[in-house]
């Protein structure tokens, strides 16, 4: 079965490196690494871990749709697919909420904004500029005329859309190759009816795609030392204050009224405070944390749910989590 390991940029392209060729002779399927406006750039760790590993794929999880015209990807995919022998695979979506909107753009409401026209355009220029064609294209975002790329790639370069949203998820399945359900956490609960969204999409368009999903992983003998690193990793703090619908947790033992000391705390920018209130449950329910055993167990539940490409994205004891959790066989 398949198994990823994903980073987020606050890794050093040279520990990326290091982490992609040790996934390589371990046997796992691929290696993606996130992208933002304030810290490394994706396109550099891909050529990096090109130079690096021999098997393993690589992918963006993901680049956005706000910072790179479409033709530059393509072209900027086209040259990585050549570089790494054909290991690389786009991810894309909206890009960060919180930062886009820094530069300029706006992603809300959704109604004006239109973020399912604005991934249909981007993929089709994509796709387009991939064929070799000459580019004729004028949509609401992306305008292309008379350009056609001055190579073509030579083995298929798969796009994988990354989105929270049902519609978003749905449509993916339509025209993309893979959809990310989630960036880090979600419960297998929730990451089963987000698994829901990308099926209807696949009965419109008559066939499968790759259901990805990146999990939030603390492997260590000592459960409670793999937890208390979850509880003081930044990410998961701001999620749980902000980004996590708090009714998804209710399953899980965790209720609103738990949540508020740690929010409270959060808003006062009170990091250390927040952590303190983090609820144990809550890291049960969103992450993949405690003994290798308990996590193998924990990443079983989400691919019952119906993820086929677990993205095990390390915190903690890396080198714990990426040997032990390694695909077997």
């Amino acid at each position: 079965m398949k198994l990823g390991l994903g980073f987020n940029p606050i890794v050093s392209v040279r520990d990326a490196m290091a982490e992609a060729s040790r996934a390589d002779a371990l046997g796992y399927d691929s290696v993606w690494m996130h992208e933002s406006l304030y810290q490394r750039d994706v396109v550099t760790y891909i050529s990096a871990m090109a130079s690096s590993t021999a098997k393993i794929m690589l992918g963006s999880g993901v680049i956005n749709t706000f910072t790179r015209h479409p033709v530059t990807t393509a072209t900027t995919f086209a040259t990585l697919s050549e570089l790494s022998g054909g290991r690389v695979t786009l991810g894309l979506g909206l890009g960060s909420f919180p930062t886009i909107p820094l530069i300029g753009h706006r992603i809300f409401p959704v109604g004006e904004t239109k973020p399912i026209r604005r991934i249909r355009e981007y993929v089709e220029v994509v796709k387009r500029t991939w064929g070799g064609e000459r580019v004729e294209f004028d949509g609401d975002f992306f305008q292309v005329h008379g350009l056609t790329m001055g190579f073509e790639p030579t083995r298929k370069i798969p796009i994988f859309v990354a989105s929270l949203s049902p519609k978003i998820q749905a449509f993916a399945a339509t025209v993309a190759d893979g959809v990310i359900l989630s960036p880090a956490l979600a419960t297998p609960r929730g990451t089963e009816a987000m698994v829901e969204n990308v099926k209807r999409g696949e009965a419109r368009q008559g066939r499968g795609v790759e259901r990805a999903s990146y999990l939030l992983v603390s492997v260590d003998r000592d459960p409670a030392r793999a937890a208390q690193a979850v509880k003081d990793y930044y990410f998961f703090a701001y999620q749980l204050s902000e980004v996590v619908d708090p009714e998804t947790l209710s399953p899980y033992g965790v209720t609103e009224e738990d949540l508020r000391p740690l929010k409270e705390a959060w808003r006062r920018g009170d990091q250390a405070g927040a952590r303190r209130h983090i609820p144990e449950e809550a890291v049960e329910a969103l992450t993949v944390t405690g003994t290798p055993d308990h996590a193998i167990e924990r990443i079983d539940e989400y691919r019952k749910a119906g993820v086929t490409l677990p993205i095990l994205m390390p915190i903690g004891d890396v080198g714990c989590a990426v040997n032990e959790l390694a695909p077997k066989g």
